[in-house]
C-alpha cells in the first residue's frame, strides 16, 4: 500500500513533468494571470504595487522607489533624480544631488548649507562639481573649468604635456603634440604634411624621388611619383587621358589608340579612331545620327560593318560574308544585287537575287519558271528573263500580245 507521502511525491513529479511538457510544446499559450494582475511580456505583475511595472507595463520606478497605487514614490525625505530609471536621492546629504538633483559637490560633502569643500579644494560655480582639486584636476587646473590639452596632466595647478608630445596645438584646450614628428603639425601648428609624407625634425618629406603635388592654402596635397603617376605625369597636375599610362614621365595610350577630348580642365580619353563613331578617323570627327565607324570612315545609311582581314569595313548588301563584304553583281537590267558568290558563278539562287533586284513598273509582277533553267518576272507591260545556264541574262521582252513571257531567242548581256 502506497503511503500518503509517496502519493504526494508522485503527484509533484507529475505536475513538474506536465509543466516541462507545456514549456517545450512549441506553442505559446496565452498567460493567465490571477485576479488583480496583468500580463506584461509573459510575466504577471500587479501594476498597483510592482516597481518593475508601476501603473503600466514595464514602467520601472527609480532605484529605491516603491510603487504605491500605481505611482512610483521615493521614501520620505528623498526625491527622484536622473532620467529613467533614475534613483532616489536624499537631497539633504547626497554629494551627487546636494539640495537639488544634479548638483554635485565633487571634492566635498553635502551639509546643511549645501556643498562644503574639503581642505585644499577650490569652490567653483555650476555647472560642474562645486568643489575641485585645482592643483591636480586636468578639468580644473589652477582655476575653475580650466581644461588641460588632451594628453596633458595637471601638477601644482599647471597643465603639463608629456615629454613625447611637448607642444600644444589646436583650439583651446587643444592637444599635446610633437611638432618635430607629427604629420598634422609639422614644424608649426596646423602645418599638415602631404599625404604619404613623414615629418622629420619639423620638416615634411616625401619618400624616395616623389614630390609633393596639389599643395595649396588649406590643402596639404599628396606625394606623387612624376614618372608613373597618371594624375601627375612628368609634372604636378599633368593628368593623362583616361585609359592611358604614365611611363618615364610621359603619357601613352594603348597601341592603336589616340588621346581625344583634352581641354584645359579635362584630360580626355584614349580611343580607337578606326571604330569610335564620336572620333572617326580623327578626334572630334563624329559620325552623324546612328552611323557607325569602320576603318576610320563613317558608314552611310543602310551599310553594315563587316570584318575584313584584321579590321572592319562599311559594306552594302544584306549581310557579311566570311572574311569580308558581300560581292556586288549587276543583274543586266541596271540594278545590283549582293551575295557571297564570286563573279561568273550562276545558280538558281543568284538568278532569283537578280530577278528580285529588278524594279519594273506597271503593276504587280509574278515569278515564273521556264524550261532550260530560266526564270522570269513580268508586269502588265514587260517581263524579264534570267537563265542560270548558258549566256542569257537580263533579257526584257515587251508583253503586248500575251500574258506570258517569252524565252530569250538570242544572247543577252552577261549578268554577274
Amino acid at each position: 500500500m502506497t503511503s500518503p507521502a509517496r502519493l504526494t511525491l508522485a503527484a509533484t513529479v507529475a505536475a513538474i513533468a506536465a509543466a516541462v511538457a507545456i514549456g517545450c510544446s512549441g506553442g505559446a499559450a496565452p498567460v493567465s494571470c490571477p485576479t488583480g494582475q496583468t500580463a506584461c511580456g509573459g510575466i504577471c505583475f500587479d501594476l498597483q504595487t510592482n516597481p518593475r511595472s508601476c501603473g503600466t507595463c514595464l514602467n520601472r520606478c527609480a532605484a529605491g522607489a516603491s510603487c504605491v497605487a500605481g505611482t512610483c514614490a521615493c521614501p520620505a525625505g528623498q526625491a527622484t533624480c536622473g532620467s529613467p530609471p533614475g534613483t532616489c536621492a536624499t537631497l539633504a546629504s547626497d554629494p551627487l544631488n546636494c539640495k537639488a538633483c544634479g548638483v554635485a559637490c565633487g571634492v566635498g560633502t553635502c551639509g546643511a548649507l549645501g556643498c562644503e569643500c574639503d581642505v585644499g579644494a577650490t569652490a567653483c560655480a555650476a555647472p560642474g562639481p562645486l568643489c575641485v582639486a585645482a592643483s591636480s584636476d586636468p578639468a580644473n587646473c589652477g582655476a575653475c573649468r580650466n581644461v588641460c590639452p588632451t594628453g596633458a596632466s595637471c601638477a601644482a595647478g599647471a597643465c603639463q604635456c608629456p615629454t613625447a608630445a611637448p607642444d600644444t596645438c589646436g583650439t583651446a584646450p587643444g592637444a599635446c603634440v610633437d611638432r618635430q614628428t607629427d604629420e598634422r603639425h609639422c614644424g608649426a601648428c596646423g602645418h599638415a604634411c602631404p599625404t604619404g609624407a613623414t615629418c622629420t625634425a619639423g620638416v615634411c618629406g616625401c619618400p624616395g624621388t616623389q614630390v609633393a603635388c596639389g599643395v595649396a592654402p588649406g590643402t596639404p596635397g599628396a606625394c606623387a611619383d612624376l614618372q608613373t603617376d597618371v594624375a601627375n605625369c612628368g609634372a604636378c597636375g599633368t593628368r593623362c587621358a583616361t585609359g592611358a599610362t604614365c611611363t618615364a614621365g610621359s603619357c601613352a595610350c594603348p597601341p592603336g589608340e589616340t588621346g581625344c577630348g583634352a581641354t584645359a580642365t579635362t584630360p580626355g580619353v584614349c580611343t580607337d579612331l578606326t571604330t569610335d563613331a564620336a572620333h572617326c578617323g580623327a578626334c572630334s570627327h563624329a559620325c552623324g545620327g546612328t552611323l557607325a565607324c569602320a576603318q576610320g570612315t563613317c558608314c552611310t545609311a543602310g551599310q553594315r560593318i563587316c570584318t575584313v582581314g584584321n579590321g572592319t569595313a562599311c559594306c552594302s548588301g544584306s549581310g557579311c560574308c566570311v572574311g569580308g563584304c558581300q560581292t556586288s553583281h549587276a543583274n543586266g537590267l541596271g540594278q545590283n544585287y549582293y551575295d557571297c558568290g564570286t563573279l561568273g558563278t550562276w545558280t538558281q539562287a543568284t538568278a532569283r537575287l537578280a530577278a528580285a533586284a529588278w524594279a519594273p513598273t506597271g503593276g504587280t509582277d509574278t515569278l515564273q519558271f521556264f524550261s532550260g533553267d530560266c526564270l522570269s518576272r513580268q508586269t502588265a507591260s514587260a517581263c524579264a528573263t534570267w537563265c542560270y545556264t548558258g549566256n542569257f541574262a537580263g533579257r526584257v521582252e515587251l508583253n503586248g500580245l500575251s500574258a506570258a513571257c517569252f524565252s530569250p531567242t538570242s544572247a543577252s548581256p552577261t549578268w554577274q
